[in-house]
This record gives C-alpha cells, structure tokens and sequence, in this order.
C-alpha cells in the first residue's frame, strides 16, 4: 500500500518537482518522471504529465494514476 500513497502528490498542490516513475505504455513498463497537475480531475483520478524514453524516443504525455508506478 506504500505505492497508493506515493501516487497521490501530498497536501492540496502539486509537487513542481519531477517524480522517478514507471510509465505503463504497450504493455510495458518505461522509465520515466512524472510531475502531478494540482487537482484531480472530474473523473475523480490524479493525473500527471509523463516523460519517458520509449524504444529511443522521448515521450512526454499526460497519464492518469492507473498508468504510473513508483520506481
């Protein structure tokens, strides 16, 4: 349960600092940091915005709680 609470950013604002994380894309597991937006969002999830290296290349997108892990 560890992982739950570090998925959440703490207290009521993002950390403005990256995260190390794990990225879920393909059915893979990437390397990755992650800074979190400052609220859920409707849907009731965290969100975040990603950047990870994938087959070589530098991805950067904005994935929900359900695809990040810490590392």
């Amino acid at each position: 349960m560890d992982n739950v609470r570090w998925l959440r950013p703490p207290g009521d604002g993002p950390s403005p600092e990256q995260k190390p994380c794990l990225v879920h894309s393909d059915d893979e597991w990437w390397e990755g940091t992650l800074v979190w937006e400052p609220v859920r969002r409707p849907d009731g999830l965290w969100w975040a915005t990603v950047t990870y290296r994938k087959n070589g290349e530098v991805v950067t997108e904005e994935r929900s709680q359900h695809d990040v892990r810490a590392r």
